[in-house]
């Protein structure tokens, strides 16, 4: 094989190795907001995805990211690591809980916190 040839391969199959890996690279925490953890663990993302799509149809005041993101997080996403994002949903999906915060999308009962999050899913996937 030629060099030319040999590099020109290597070079295109390097590219089409790590381009499908980089659109999870950017919205690690973004991705973070909108992952319920609890009923990730339950169901698949289509469920999570369709609960989503359901939500937004039914609360058209809060279907778009920048809304949802400002509810789910209060203005404090960029101070927060991963992982601080994630327990501090955890604990207000608790909270919800605790306090009667819940609604039925698709058959799953859930907390605002969690159907909110399962919007923004939905129009991230979209």
């Amino acid at each position: 094989m030629e060099r030319r040839l040999f590099v020109k391969l290597s070079a295109f199959t390097a590219l089409a190795l790590t381009l499908p890996m980089v659109h999870g690279c950017g919205g690690a925490k973004e991705m973070a907001v909108a992952q319920p953890y609890l009923l990730s663990q339950l169901v698949d993302d289509k469920t999570i995805d369709e609960a989503g799509l359901a939500y937004r149809k039914t609360h058209a005041a809060e279907d778009n990211k920048e809304k949802l993101s400002q509810l789910l997080l209060g203005g404090k996403d960029v101070a927060l690591s991963k992982n601080e994002i994630q327990a501090m949903l955890d604990k207000r999906v608790t909270a919800d809980f605790k306090q009667g915060n819940i609604l039925v999308v698709r058959g799953w009962v859930m907390s605002v916190t969690e159907a909110r999050q399962c919007a923004l899913y939905s129009l991230l996937k979209s």
